[in-house]
C-alpha cells in the first residue's frame, strides 16, 4: 500500500512537472512570430507519441492479469516488477483480495446503504470543491487572468511559467510531509490560506490602474492560491 501510495503521488508530481515544461513552451514560443501558437500546439504531440508508444510496450498489471484469471502471467509480471523471484506472498495476497472482489454481486446497492454514504458524500463532496475552488480555470487561464490585472503579454506567459514552478514545489511539500503531518493538516491549512488569497483577488482585480506593485499582489494571491 505504502508502495502505491508513493506511485500516486509521483504520478501527480509528474503531471506537475509536465504542466510547468508546457507553460515554458508557451513562453518560448510567444516569440516566434506569427506561427508561435502553431509550433506550441503541434510540440504538444511530441508527449502524446511518447505515451502512445508506451501504452503498447508496457505491459499490464499483475492484478489486472489475476482478475481475469491469467494467474500464472499475474504472478510473472509481479516478479519482474518486484525484480524478485519470492513473491509468493503478494501474489495470495492479490489472488484474495480479487476473490473477495468477485463475491461482490451488486457493488452499487452495497454503495447506497447507509453505513457506506458518509464516505461517499465526502468523496463526492471533495471532488466538486475541488472543483468549484476554480483550480482548472487558474492552471488553463493564468495568461489571460494575468493579462486582466495588467501584464503584458510576455510578463503574463512569464507568470504562468511562475505558477507552474509553484505548482510543482507544492507538489514536493506534500510528497515529502503528507506521511509526516497527515492529509488532514495539509488540508486544513491550505484551505485557509486559499481563503485569504480568494478573498484578496477580488479587492485588488478592480484597482489594476494602480502602480505595478498592485499587478505583482495580484499574482502573489493566484500563487499562493494556486500552491495551496
Amino acid at each position: 500500500m505504502e508502495r502505491r501510495g508513493a506511485v500516486n503521488i509521483l504520478f501527480q508530481f509528474f503531471v506537475t512537472v509536465g504542466i510547468f515544461f508546457a507553460n515554458l513552451v508557451n513562453y518560448g514560443t510567444s516569440k516566434m512570430h506569427p506561427y508561435g501558437w502553431r509550433v506550441s500546439l503541434g510540440l504538444a504531440g511530441v508527449p502524446a507519441v511518447f505515451l502512445f508508444i508506451g501504452s503498447i510496450v508496457i505491459t499490464e498489471t499483475p492484478t489486472s492479469l489475476i482478475e481475469r484469471g491469467n494467474e500464472t502471467a499475474g504472478q510473472s509480471t509481479l516478479r519482474k516488477i518486484r525484480g524478485v523471484d519470492n513473491v509468493n506472498s503478494e501474489f495470495e495476497q492479490i489472488k484474495a483480495a480479487s476473490e473477495i472482489a468477485r463475491q461482490v454481486k451488486h457493488p452499487y446497492k452495497k454503495l447506497m446503504k447507509r453505513s457506506s454514504m458518509p464516505p461517499l458524500i465526502i468523496g463526492i463532496l471533495l471532488q466538486v470543491f475541488q472543483q468549484l475552488t476554480g483550480i482548472n480555470a487558474i492552471m488553463f487561464y493564468a495568461p489571460v487572468l494575468f493579462q486582466t490585472v495588467g501584464f503584458k503579454n510576455d510578463a503574463s506567459l512569464l507568470s504562468a511559467v511562475i505558477t507552474g514552478i509553484v505548482n510543482v514545489l507544492s507538489t514536493l511539500v506534500s510528497i515529502f510531509y503528507v506521511d509526516k503531518v497527515g492529509r488532514r493538516v495539509l488540508l486544513l491549512q491550505a484551505c485557509v490560506q486559499m481563503l485569504i488569497s480568494q478573498v484578496n483577488i477580488p479587492f485588488c482585480l478592480p484597482l489594476i490602474l494602480l502602480p505595478n506593485l498592485l499587478e505583482y499582489t495580484c499574482m502573489t494571491s493566484f500563487a499562493v492560491y494556486l500552491f495551496c
